[in-house]
């Protein structure tokens, strides 16, 4: 008799998937986790938390969900989630392979792994992080990147990163990048007036996106702002939609001291359908980030026929193309003069659009996690 074959067993690190609280990595795991589920009903797979998962979980039959002890937010309880309790899970289960999608992996694990490692911008400005962080993944990342099978990470720039701070080979890194969730999509003009009125008193704005974290460059990002209000004279407010990560004293004080305080509005953090709404209705989203190893909001307002104001370092030239605006993060006087372009060149405006949203349409989590599947095929087989 011939027994039927055994199903591959899957873990991936979820850990990052909560809801109100989640950033860049939070999603990257929750896209990729139920995009593969869906396109892979003949592969057992195990959802690894390390907190109660979020109630409005939606599973495939196919997948387990597991609460792993204990909550991984500290260096030590970092270390204890991924070197004790995450591989006496996978031998339980007997897993055939272990995706983490959150710059760590399991050292001591004895299946495969697959590790995403985003970005690695603590090796250039480790001061924008903690110390104890910042020190935890220089040490630890070369010893993730040698244990993994296989890397991934999210675009040609950070490949390229990987690979000179390393000496990784290339031919161990594979490209997974992000994708835009179906709710960013262009609103109605009846929806962008309802939005801006609530927001702004129905004053077109620039939008800003992003946990407020040193590398975001949200200071500089203001002053442009400040000399495009006293400038030119035009009254488009500023929303910002992020998570303080880090208190800024000079930013609070820049805010303390301008007469347009009361056009910059913060909005705190705004779940998915609010943030695709806020960047709908949204004149111009504004990206001046330092580092980034792909800048999700990039795509998600060309998908919202949005037009964008981005840096022209880092993943985002790769990332934007021709299809956005992009300046030196340094120069608040780049930044304030292409704020101004927008605002007095129409033509610009809507080209920007139109070639945002042909953009917006290679970005999508089914085909990221085909992509990623392709992957996992070659560690498997």
């Amino acid at each position: 008799m011939n027994l039927p074959e055994r199903k591959p067993v899957i873990a991936i690190n979820t850990r990052h998937w909560i809801p109100g609280r989640m950033e860049g990595i939070g999603r990257y795991e929750m896209n990729i986790a139920v995009e593969l589920s869906r396109l892979h009903p003949e592969v057992e797979f195990h959802w690894l938390f390390d907190r109660r998962p979020p109630a409005e979980i939606l599973k495939p039959e196919n997948v387990t969900l597991h609460v792993v002890f204990p909550p991984a937010r500290l260096p030590i309880l970092i270390y204890l989630w991924y070197e004790w309790a995450v591989p006496l899970l996978l031998k339980k289960i007997n897993a055939n392979l272990f995706l983490s999608a959150d710059n760590i992996n399991s050292l001591r694990c004895k299946c495969p792994t697959i590790t995403v490692i985003h970005d690695i911008g603590f090796e250039h400005a480790p001061a924008d992080m903690p110390d104890q962080y910042s020190r935890f993944y220089k040490e630890k990342t070369p010893k993730f990147i040698a244990k993994a099978t296989r890397v991934v990470t999210v675009s040609q720039f950070s490949k390229s990163d990987i690979i000179e701070a390393y000496q990784t080979p290339s031919e161990k890194i594979n490209i997974v990048g992000n994708g835009v969730a179906d709710m960013f999509a262009p609103l109605t003009q009846n929806k962008i007036s309802e939005i801006r009125n609530a927001l702004t008193g129905g004053r077109p704005y620039f939008f800003v996106l992003g946990s407020l974290h040193p590398r975001k460059n949200l200071r500089k990002t203001i002053e442009a702002y400040l000399l495009f209000r006293t400038e030119f004279g035009s009254e488009y407010p500023l929303v910002i939609s992020g998570r303080p990560l880090w208190n800024d004293p000079k930013m609070i004080k820049l805010l303390n001291d301008t007469s347009y305080s009361n056009d910059i509005i913060f909005t705190g953090y705004l779940n998915d359908q609010d943030v695709a709404n806020t960047m709908g209705a949204a004149f111009s989203l504004l990206f001046m980030s330092t580092w980034e190893g792909f800048g999700v909001p990039v795509i998600e307002a060309f998908a919202c026929g949005v037009p964008v104001i981005g840096s022209n370092i880092s993943a985002i030239p790769e990332v934007a193309g021709d299809s956005a605006l992009l300046v030196s993060p340094a120069s608040v006087d780049d930044v304030s003069a292409a704020m101004k372009r927008l605002v007095t060149d129409e033509i610009l405006r809507q080209e920007l659009v139109s070639k945002g949203l042909l953009s917006a349409q290679k970005h999508s989590w089914k085909n990221s996690a085909i992509d990623m599947w392709k992957v996992i095929e070659s560690v498997l087989h």
